[in-house]
């Protein structure tokens, strides 16, 4: 499988905190945040490991060259932007060029680690046209992406920072067929089609849901969410 790590933003919230490390190597708890997240992904399934990342963190914090020495194994491959997109799925989408078409295409974030002892056995298994991560939000906060399921588990609607059920997203993000998200994503920037003025991964489903595509969830055990330099706190105190 495609796996895909954009991690090409600046991570304002931090820098306003007077953080002068790039966020996903900021470490809490023995590892950097970017380990805490890639670690918690069924690596055993990825064949082509690809992160985009901004070319000043390469250039000023060797990003690039801590992640071949924590993922050498996996031969990871890089994507050197020289300024912030417009959202996660156009970042993904600047990797067009070193993806695998043949297999399956993951996409994950840096800030948010978790635990699923089924995601392996779902992506193989249960895939169907994806899988999305999800754990479950019973908080009356509606900060998160949700996704609504039929009464078959089947997902039906997934929306961003609206609360239609108490499954909250992870951020992990898996299409069977890589052109189902490329095609959709060019598309939305073609049209100028954002949420809020980004291009997110997320929305993407509902328009492949309209198209008759299917998709399924993965719950997690456990989750982490590393976001903001409050959530990294409460983590380092847990």
């Amino acid at each position: 499988m495609n796996f895909v790590i954009p991690m090409a933003g600046r991570g304002q919230r931090f820098v306003d905190a007077g953080f002068k490390t790039p966020k996903m190597l900021i470490e809490a708890k023995g590892k950097s945040l970017l380990e805490w997240s890639i670690d918690s992904l069924p690596l055993e399934l990825c064949t082509n490991l690809i992160f985009v990342l901004l070319k000043e963190h390469a250039e000023n914090h060797k990003l690039d060259s801590f992640v071949t020495l924590k993922y050498k194994k996996y031969n990871p491959k890089f994507v050197y932007l020289d300024e912030v997109t417009r959202g996660q799925a156009e970042t993904v989408l600047k990797a067009k060029h070193l993806l695998d078409m043949s297999v399956d295409l993951v996409i994950y974030n840096i800030d948010t680690a978790f635990n699923s002892v089924t995601l392996h056995n779902t992506l193989i298994n249960n895939k169907k046209d994806g899988v999305i991560g999800a754990f479950v939000d019973l908080s009356d906060s509606s900060k998160y992406s949700y996704a609504k399921l039929d009464g078959e588990s089947n997902v039906t609607e997934v929306v961003e920072k609206v609360k239609i059920s108490d499954f909250a997203l992870t951020g992990f993000y898996h299409f069977t067929n890589p052109e189902d998200f490329i095609s959709l994503a060019e598309m939305n920037i073609q049209n100028n089609n954002t949420v809020k003025g980004e291009y997110y991964v997320a929305p993407i489903y509902n328009q492949l849901l309209e198209k008759g595509k299917n998709f399924v969830i993965d719950i997690c055990q456990s989750i982490d969410v590393l976001g903001t330099p409050e959530e990294l706190i409460s983590f380092k105190n847990a």
